[in-house]
């Protein structure tokens, strides 16, 4: 059973009392939206004989045999989702309703049942808008094989994580450890000294309870009168302590050799995720929040080095312990070790078990720690608006919820350490006391001596505490395998976007664009871009405009090679987009976003961002085109002033001429202009309007803008509706048209005058 949301009691004891014994659920999911349209819970249950809704009081709110169903979809409106049945009669039954989050899980469930459909052979016919039955449909459009490789691991099946690629079902520690090892490599010989003095510290551990034996013994045959001698007394007190100054000097080395491997160790996991980071393309970052990968970059890499370092050497000084140990017992007397061992077995097993169910409950706890970085992240780059809307007590409830979900999962983990742990102790009690008693009686037969059963009990506990240990490392390991298994899905993800073997520089980039029959689409069940083909001359103006979400800015991100086009090509000067290197591309386009981005830093170094050797004048230089020279030399400290978080210190427009500046620096080929004066006043927009013209001059431009009165002056206006080009031409031939680029002039038109008013 795949359930994605373990129902309520009332629930499956409802669910168990309907199904006959050879039916079982073959996939389920949790819908949250009512038949009213409300708020409320509802499982969804698909076995090989039907599929059935049942209520949270256990009532059945439909059910349909499989026998009957043709097809199934699943249908998306604003903010939610429904489930629709075509049955035998070509009539559409709707299932249930959902949030539009979960429509993920209702694929899944749908794929799934038309699967038993088809292991059933039923449902061949067609439905009412001449589909095929037996598929998988999303708001009209079959998804199924997609839709299979997005949703489950092609090894074991299983449904994948939903931000993730990685399946963690098929992850083999064997191998992760090995690889978590590799980093060791580089520092081989810092970590071999660090791993001698581990030994040689745990080897001198051994000592003091054979130099307390002889003492034992000796002080007990001179109070028998079996001796007269105190010497050994002077010989037991230097042996100690040159022991323990020994340990201490070699200890301290250890220590120092164990925080240098561990800082180079964390330095380098960290890089490496980060520099991975930067490679990836945008589509990784899509289906990921901020926060989640923070918390890979920051606390994953540390519990990996933390095992590294720590918990490897203190793995190898239990090995080493619980040798010497055995040895030294086994050596002393046989049966009364094999007695006080009894308690090994148990503390094994019950290791093992531990072990299998804190690995699922760590996973939680750092899904739930991510979602909790996530919140932060979110709202305090936008405490302004928090405060603006008076959002602050929504902030801190939607903080305390996700915190909430983090404690219950962390409770969930001491509850588990609390049980084993002391468990682990009293076998631990219960084999000294074992000692105690059977060792009594061996010294009063005299077939032991009192040095012997001291040292019994002392190497006992050495030998318990490495065990209790090894319990502690099994916890430590599983934390560290959770947080390696996060960091290799992003050193294992690969980008969508990489340049080709044969890729090249061009001499240079002259801005000729060319898109061919081209289609793109975030996700596979709806189209962005559909078979767009469009061709911009060197030193053309071309402005992009249409309804909100026609595909205008996903379709400079396929020029800017952000993305590849599913089908068709782009080419640049003649040459596939995918053959030039993305890395010179980039430097050739200047681009100047709607929301400008900034750095925490100074102008300069804001305005230089992608020329870090730039010098003063050229900073100036390009600063003046943008029109802000003038605005930089108020400020405090001029061109050395810092920014802020995200540019806070500076108005909109400030922001917007220092972004223009930044794309003027690079002195691009080709300009693309993503509504770069929709936010900004009259005064601010004709100045940032004439630092875009000294930007744009001479160069390949693709405009993008909400106030379509801005692109007066292109060559040619593309006008696009749901992803395709349905419009080209001039100002004054589209508005002849009648179509819907002059529909848009006579909305704003119209919006401008009530503005007036």
């Amino acid at each position: 059973m795949s359930n994605l949301v373990k129902p309520p009691k009332s629930v499956r004891v409802k669910l168990g009392a309907i199904m006959d014994s050879s039916e079982n659920v073959k996939a389920s999911a949790m819908a949250d939206i009512d038949r009213d349209g409300k708020y409320g819970e509802s499982w969804v249950f698909m076995t090989k004989k039907r599929l059935i809704v049942l209520e949270k009081d256990g009532e059945i709110s439909f059910e349909l045999p499989v026998s009957k169903i043709e097809s199934l979809e699943v249908r998306e409106f604003s903010g939610s989702g429904i489930l629709i049945a075509e049955n035998d009669k070509g009539q559409c039954l709707d299932v249930v309703r959902f949030s539009k989050t979960q429509s993920r899980d209702f694929l899944l469930v749908a794929k799934q049942a038309i699967d038993i459909l088809r292991a059933n052979g039923n449902g061949n016919g067609k439905n009412g808008n001449g589909k095929n039955g037996n598929g998988v449909h999303l708001n009209g459009e079959e998804v199924g094989g997609a839709l299979e490789d997005n949703i489950r691991c092609p090894k074991c099946g299983r449904a994948l994580p939903a931000v993730s690629t990685v399946c963690p079902h098929c992850i083999q520690k064997g191998k992760v450890l090995r690889r978590l090892l590799g980093y060791m490599k580089p520092h081989w010989k810092v970590a071999a000294l660090s791993l001698s003095m581990t030994v040689a510290v745990t080897l001198l551990a051994f000592v003091p309870p054979l130099l307390l034996r002889t003492l034992i013994n000796g002080i007990s045959a001179i109070y028998y009168g079996e001796s007269t001698s105190t010497a050994f007394l002077y010989n037991i007190a230097i042996s100690l302590i040159g022991v323990y100054a020994s340990m201490q000097i070699i200890g301290a080395i250890r220590t120092y050799t164990e925080g240098w491997l561990g800082e180079h160790i964390i330095f380098d996991i960290r890089t490496r995720v980060y520099r991975y980071l930067q490679m990836l393309s945008l589509s990784f970052y899509d289906r990921r929040r901020t926060g989640e990968l923070m918390s890979r970059v920051t606390n994953d890499s540390a519990n990996v080095r933390a095992f590294l370092v720590s918990g490897l050497q203190t793995l190898i000084v239990n090995f080493v312990t619980m040798i010497g140990v055995i040895v030294i017992l086994f050596s002393t007397n046989w049966q009364l070790a094999a007695l006080s061992l009894f308690p090994v077995p148990i503390l094994l097993l019950g290791t093992t078990v531990f072990a299998r169910k804190i690995h699922g409950i760590y996973h939680r706890i750092w899904r739930s720690w991510a979602r909790m970085s996530s919140v932060l992240a979110d709202t305090l780059p936008g405490i302004l608006v928090v405060k603006a809307f008076a959002q602050e007590t929504r902030e801190v409830d939607k903080f305390e919820d996700s915190t909430r979900i983090h404690m219950d999962a962390v409770l969930r983990s001491t509850r588990l350490r609390s049980m084993f742990f002391p468990g682990i102790a009293f076998m631990m009690y219960l084999g000294s006391v074992v000692v105690y008693w059977q060792g009594g009686f061996l010294v009063s037969s005299k077939a032991l001596t009192p040095g012997d059963l001291v040292l019994f009990v002392s190497l006992l506990w050495m030998f318990y505490g490495p065990v209790q240990t090894l319990s502690s490392i099994t916890d430590q390991f599983e934390v560290a395998m959770t947080a390696a298994e996060r960091i290799f899905e992003v050193l294992d993800s690969r980008p969508d976007v990489a340049d080709n073997k044969d890729a090249v520089d061009l001499k240079e980039i002259k801005g000729h664009i060319l898109l061919k029959d081209v289609t793109f689409s975030y996700t596979p069940e709806k189209k962005v871009i559909s078979n767009v083909s469009l061709e911009i001359k060197p030193g053309e103006m071309i402005g992009l405009a249409g309804p909100s979400g026609s595909g205008k800015t996903t379709l400079v991100k396929l020029v800017s090679r952000f993305y590849d086009p599913e089908d068709g090509y782009i080419e640049i000067d003649g040459v596939n987009l995918k053959k030039i290197r993305q890395r010179q591309l980039r430097e050739r386009i200047g681009v100047v976003l709607q929301e400008p981005f900034l750095f925490h830093g100074s102008i300069a170094e804001n305005i230089a961002y992608g020329r870090p050797h730039a010098t003063r004048m050229e900073i100036i230089a390009a600063a003046r085109a943008a029109n802000a020279h003038e605005f930089i030399l108020r400020l405090p400290n001029g061109y050395d002033t810092e920014v802020g978080e995200k540019g806070a210190r500076l108005s909109g427009g400030e922001k917007q001429r220092i972004s223009i500046a930044r794309a003027i620096i690079n002195k691009p080929s080709i300009i693309i202009l993503d509504e770069a004066t929709s936010s900004v006043d009259s005064v601010t927009e004709k100045q940032i309007q004439e630092a875009l013209e000294r930007l744009v001059a001479g160069k390949t431009t693709i405009a993008i803008a909400h106030r379509l009165s801005t692109l007066r002056n292109a060559d040619k206006l593309v006008i696009l509706d749901e992803g395709r080009i349905v419009e080209e031409g001039s100002h004054s031939e589209l508005l002849e048209m009648d179509g819907v680029y002059a529909n848009l002039v006579k909305m704003q038109t119209e919006i401008a005058k009530v503005r007036a008013v």
